[in-house]
């Protein structure tokens, strides 16, 4: 709006009181003066010429307004332009006109489509062209040129069109603004975004953004190749709320998802700056394990947390086969016997894999067939009845799974029981025909003694370390077996040997380095008097010839074994007791001297006989005579006892075809062969043997 002539602008102090009383003149109430004079009117009407005639203080505040619109409009753009009917420009200002090569003079009677603006093709020229055409108004053209100092430039070009006061179209006008900083700024963004992007899809771990609500705003490929194998909890797309998933999570992983969707609420929130949470899930390939973390963002974007999710089942794994290992281990070290040790190994191994039980099958030698040992499953009805059936199986090597892993000594599996195994599907579980099964060899140097097989519904295909370890613990638990074999051999062994003992000798003694008793076992010798630290010649009232002592002290200082010891001792009541006595020096695993050991005998009743047949020599003999009766009773028992002791003595069990110590059959033998080249080099020999003779032919 254009003010009022220059003829109603006052300009001084004289015009402006003659201005002010025309316009008085104007006003016909008294009440519009007051208005006027308080300043609360902007404009009258002429009657006369029917003009608006701006007061003094209207006219200066609408030339403040239109220099504070002027200054607020070169503040939002750039250039002022206006363009013809044939949209050629005839009017072009600006503050920095030569800055962009858009001078007035350059772009006066041109175009825009013929100005050098690189970045626009043909067919985009021909939809600005049609927009004109349609006389609609175009907003945020934007054009990039090259500028008079060679730089790229980008301008944003707004405009609309004008039509006259007959409506007709008479060209555009508009303004254009600088926008190469913003560019360069978007740029910058753009591929600081790009190369976060290209980071964030290159993480193998699965990426999610979330809203302050918890709405997904953007994923990683990672994320979406989760998804597919995953359960609910990461089953989240964009634009889902990912806490609702986790608040509707179900089965087992309800409280999985409740502690995650409330570790999400507090980062969110602010009250933690990280969480972290490791949980199993189920899958299509089977059970997995995922690490999720989630990190809060601070900015005035929309993001504020980012759900992190990988994948670690390999990792778990490999923690979960590395403590089954230690697990075995350490049940084997705990059992005391093979039944405890193979109840427990199975044990374990279907706890740490979640199957549901397992088998061991041993290899008989001499029949060479699999028999069913040991088992262990869970208490479930199903499973105890697999395990009651499977205790009468019997496999052949190369029969069923069990046999061609004897026969192989590699481990085998099946998936399930649909999957062809390449054995009929009764061979290894005749009542579960779509159970899964793993089996392996249970060795002992090299040596194939036994197989372990396992049965599940499903059974995860083994991978290299799973197949590492199972080989370990077949080799531990064979090697328990096959030491616990010997154990048990060398216990039956010994009891055989003691009871061998027991049959040739009434006690049994040992000593330490010098010389003196440490233990008497299973006897009451010397009259059951306490001769613990004591030496053999410190026992009480013992009866030795003074030149005996010194040649047996010195057998013992050389480290000599001894046999066929005697002695006596006087007992209370003056009776003598006899005793013989057996040696030999024990050293420990250093190979240092620790003492003797050895059994002893009591002699007295043989002794007794000696003598009563020493004392009868040259006498009557009467078959008839009582006394001699008795005498030659003493004397068959003397006789059996030496026999006995030479037994004792001379023979050693051997080893039979089937590898137990044989104390019956070849001892028998021995037993004839030593009575028939017995040497009765001694006097109470001959008379035993004059006795024996005696009583062959009286009977």
């Amino acid at each position: 709006m254009q003010p009022a002539p220059s003829s109603l602008t006052p300009s001084g102090t004289t015009a402006e009181r003659g201005f002010k009383k025309a316009i008085l003149r104007l006003v016909k109430g008294g009440p519009e003066r007051l208005a006027i004079e308080a300043g609360q009117i902007d404009a009258i009407i002429d009657p006369t010429s029917g003009h608006a005639i701006l007061l003094p203080d209207a006219q200066r505040a609408l030339i403040e307004r239109k220099v504070g619109f002027r200054s607020l409009i070169g503040l939002a753009f750039d250039w002022y332009w206006e363009q013809d009917e044939r949209y050629c420009f005839v009017s072009h200002q600006g503050a920095t006109d030569e800055a962009i090569g858009f001078t007035e003079e350059g772009v006066i009677g041109k175009a825009l489509w013929d100005l050098s603006i690189d970045n626009l093709s043909e067919t985009d020229w021909q939809t600005h062209r049609q927009q004109l055409e349609w006389r609609v108004i175009f907003r945020d053209l934007e054009v990039r040129c090259v500028d008079r100092a060679g730089e790229m430039r980008y301008v944003s070009i707004s405009g609309e069109p004008i039509f006259d006061a007959q409506n007709q179209f008479k060209g555009y006008r508009g303004i254009t603004r600088d926008i190469t900083a913003r560019k360069h700024s978007e740029a910058v963004v753009r591929e600081s975004n790009r190369y976060a992007r290209t980071i964030l899809d290159g993480l193998g771990a699965a990426i999610a953004v979330l809203d302050q609500a918890g709405v997904v705003l953007s994923v990683n490929p990672a994320w979406h190749v989760l998804a597919i194998t995953h359960s609910s909890i990461a089953d989240v797309a964009c634009g889902s709320n990912y806490l609702t998933g986790c608040d509707n999570a179900g089965g087992d992983e309800h409280e999985d998802g409740m502690a995650i969707a409330a570790g999400i609420r507090q980062v969110i929130a602010g009250e933690r700056s990280l969480f972290r949470y490791d949980y199993a899930a189920d899958s299509p390939a089977g059970r997995l394990w995922i690490a999720l973390s989630i990190a809060g963002t601070a900015g005035n974007n929309a993001a504020r947390a980012i759900v992190s999710c990988e994948d670690i089942t390999e990792r778990k794994r490999g923690e979960l086969l590395l403590d089954l290992e230690r697990t075995v281990l350490r049940c084997l070290t705990d059992a005391d016997t093979a039944t405890v040790a193979l109840k427990s190994v199975i044990r374990a191994v279907c706890e740490s894999q979640g199957w549901t039980c397992g088998r061991y099958f041993s290899l008989d030698q001499s029949a060479g067939v699999l028999r069913f040992s040991e088992s262990w499953g869970i208490p479930v009805a199903a499973v105890e009845q697999f395990i009651e059936k499977s205790r009468g199986l019997v496999f052949r090597p190369g029969a069923g799974l069990a046999g061609r892993v004897c026969q192989s000594g590699q481990p085998l599996w099946v998936i399930d029981g649909t999957r062809d195994a390449g054995v009929a599907p009764t061979a290894l579980a005749p009542e579960t025909g779509d159970e899964g099964a793993f089996v392996f060899p249970v060795t002992s140097e090299d040596t194939i003694i036994g197989v372990l097989a396992f049965s599940n519904p499903i059974i995860r295909e083994p991978d290299d370390r799973t197949l590492q370890v199972v080989r370990s613990i077949g080799s531990h638990l064979g090697r328990f077996l096959r030491r616990q074999e010997a154990v048990d051999s060398l216990r039956r062994s010994e009891s055989r040997f003691r009871a061998l003992t027991d049959l040739t000798s009434d006690w049994y003694w040992e000593q330490n380095r010098d010389c003196r008793f440490t233990q008497i076992a299973d006897g009451n010798p010397f009259g059951g008097a306490d001769i613990l630290g004591m030496t053999h010649w410190d026992l009480p009232g013992v009866v030795l010839a003074d030149a005996t002592w010194p040649e047996h002290k010195s057998n013992l200082a050389a480290r000599w074994s001894f046999h066929d010891f005697e002695f006596a001792t006087v007992q209370a009541d003056g009776q003598c007791s006899y005793y013989s006595i057996c040696g030999e020096p024990v050293y420990d695993e250093s190979g240092i001297f620790s003492g003797y050991r050895g059994t002893g005998l009591d002699i007295t009743r043989r002794k007794c006989a000696e003598i009563a047949l020493r004392e009868s020599e040259g006498a009557e003999v009467n078959p008839d005579d009582p006394a001699f009766a008795a005498a030659v009773r003493v004397a068959r028992r003397a006789l059996a006892e030496r026999i006995a002791d030479r037994v004792r003595k001379e023979y050693r069990p051997v080893n039979n075809d089937d590898g137990q110590p044989d104390l019956n059959g070849q001892a028998s033998a021995k037993f004839g062969e030593l009575l028939r080249a017995l040497e009765f080099d001694r006097a109470t020999d001959l008379r035993i043997a004059a006795a024996i003779e005696l009583i062959g032919k009286t009977k």
